[in-house]
């Protein structure tokens, strides 16, 4: 059955174009509400069709904005909405009466007040959200499970899982990579015999990059190989951009270490297989897709040891260390360089997970059947109120 669904997400997030491109390509009709970034990217950089909904501003009272986005999406005939992410003003959606029914995905960013403050109001909008949703996802255990602690009575009436943000196998597979790769070197000026230490993740103070850099300084990855740090080109990094750049000069690594600029989503294979061994050294987080291409691509992972990672990076098929502990992380970034068999192992080990527990397909299977199940069962119900 086609279905109609619209998107309300991170307007700047490519899985929200991912997401997109794959229900065009399976037949769906996909409209993406105020992201024409993403509408962009699902045409462009994927060749799918999508149509866009502006919503009404923001300056309007909301009641009326409820009745302007009700009167659309019955217009446009959409069957659900998926909020792949949550923010307070997508309570436009679960205050909405006789509105199509909602899936809604928690990131970390949304719901661990550990990462981001909250305001009471924000918290209040947010609970509202999940009470309302017909269906929630998260990528990781604890995530879902905060999630559904939020949710009240609602927790144990709809569905609620794990669905990772996984990996497309094919365009994320090593052999295919290496030209990139080797473009990347060259726009980079690492010279071949040098090593490449990662740094995948958002380049904002709770990514900890400073935590890499202070380590990358004082192993021996700062004379044999180099530091490249991923940026998004967003205004909010500069700071934080401006902070490393001087930690990178106090520190005396300078000419180790680059800022790989901003590139598309289709490039991310070349940076990513570039690297001997990619970083993480959040304190919170979920399952990130950039852990599920790297280990497709066979990149050794070092990142702290989080419940969230429980059956994903497992000490088999990655190096995990305290997020804090500096001489942990320095060690295990030393141990990838004493134990030249142990990076090929890791690999192996999340290349084989990657390939069983996060083909992109069967992720896009995941959702489909959370739209089917809450379509089906706000039919049944406005069946009963007929």
């Amino acid at each position: 059955m086609r279905l109609t669904v619209l998107l309300h997400g991170d307007p700047r997030a490519p899985q929200q174009a991912r997401l997109g491109a794959a229900l065009a390509a399976r037949g769906h009709r996909v409209i993406v509400c105020d992201a024409p970034g993403v509408a962009a990217a699902i045409q462009r950089e994927y060749g799918e069709r999508c149509e866009e909904l502006r919503l009404v501003s923001s300056l309007i009272p909301q009641a009326i904005r409820r009745l302007w986005a009700r009167r659309r999406v019955r217009e446009l005939g959409v069957d659900v909405v998926h909020l792949n992410f949550l923010r307070p003003w997508h309570d436009l959606w679960s205050r909405m009466r006789g509105g199509p029914p909602i899936v809604a995905t928690a990131w970390g960013s949304d719901i661990n007040p550990e990462v981001l403050h909250k305001s009471r109001r924000t918290v209040r909008r947010v609970d509202h959200v999940l009470s309302h949703a017909s269906a929630v996802s998260a990528d990781s255990v604890p995530l879902l499970a905060r999630a559904r602690a939020r949710m009240g009575e609602r927790a144990g009436a709809v569905p609620c899982e794990i669905v990772l943000w996984g990996v497309d196998l094919a365009t994320y597979e090593r052999q295919r990579s290496l030209a990139g790769a080797a473009r990347f070197r060259r726009a980079l000026g690492i010279e071949p015999d040098k090593r490449v230490l990662l740094s995948p993740r958002q380049t904002k103070p709770h990514y900890h990059v400073d935590r890499i850099l202070r380590a990358f300084a004082a192993s021996r990855w700062a004379k044999e190989g180099v530091l490249v740090i991923k940026v998004h080109g967003r205004p909010e990094e500069l700071p934080y951009v401006q902070t490393l750049t001087s930690m990178m000069r106090e520190l005396g690594v300078s000419d180790g270490v680059r800022f790989a600029e901003p590139c598309l989503y289709s490039e991310l294979p070349g940076l990513y297989v570039m690297a001997d061994a990619a970083v993480s050294l959040l304190e919170v987080d979920g399952v990130p897709s950039t852990f599920c291409e790297l280990a497709a691509l066979g990149v050794p992972i070092i990142a702290s040891d989080l419940p969230a990672y429980e059956g994903v990076l497992a000490h088999d098929r990655a190096l995990l260390v305290p997020a804090a502990d500096h001489a942990a992380l320095v060690a295990a970034l030393d141990r990838l360089l004493d134990e030249p068999e142990l990076g090929p192992r890791l690999a192996e080990r999340g290349r084989a997970w990657a390939v069983e527990r996060a083909d992109w397909q069967r992720c896009v299977d995941q959702f489909e059947a959370l739209y089917r199940a809450t379509v089906a069962t706000a039919a049944a119900t406005s069946g009963r109120h007929a």
